[in-house]
């Protein structure tokens, strides 16, 4: 829109014999600034969620096994790898992560947040000693370079029925690129 405006003022002031500048000076200072917007628009968004679609049995976790997330509703940047449960930066800057952990009926356990092997964060679903849900949730931000790895796993701590996700709750895990 401000493009516009500049190359209306431009012409009008040309039309008239109000010449600001020469031409060269005017189609430089037009290619200036279609330059600096195609920059501005070339940056892509980056953002994901993914959650599990079925409860997880404790029976089938184990420590520092990485949580695997199936159902991706969005994966805009395709930085969320489906099949590993990973997030690769697919380009470096700020980034925030989410993620939602329930614990049901006797059930606990920790959830680490991963970035290159090193835990970043750490919360806790604790239905140990009553018939009910807990849920955990973190948000985490990260400053991440090109080609680092994010995910998610469980910790130190289980044990228990099952860690729940249906219609009730989801364990999820999203993402986004914040600069």
């Amino acid at each position: 829109m401000h493009i516009i405006c500049i190359l209306v003022v431009l012409y009008l002031n040309v039309s008239y014999g109000h010449e600001l500048c020469d031409r060269k000076e005017m189609e430089d200072t037009i290619c200036n600034l279609c330059s600096q917007r195609k920059e501005s628009l070339s940056g892509h968004q980056i953002a994901f969620f993914a959650y599990m679609s079925k409860n997880v049995p404790i029976n089938t976790i184990s420590k520092y096994k990485t949580l695997v997330y199936e159902r991706v509703k969005t994966n805009a940047g395709n930085g969320y790898d489906v099949r590993s449960g990973k997030f690769t930066a697919p380009e470096s800057g700020m980034y925030v992560f989410h993620t939602s952990t329930a614990a049901y009926d006797k059930s606990y356990s920790t959830i680490e947040v991963v970035k290159n092997g090193e835990v970043k964060d750490v919360t806790f679903s604790d239905a140990m000693d009553h018939n009910d849900r807990a849920a955990a949730l973190s948000m985490t931000i990260l400053s991440l370079t090109k080609g680092e790895i994010v995910f998610v796993r469980v910790g130190i701590a289980y044990g228990g029925n099952k860690l729940e996700s249906n219609q009730f709750n989801r364990m999820n895990f999203s993402g986004f690129k914040l600069t």
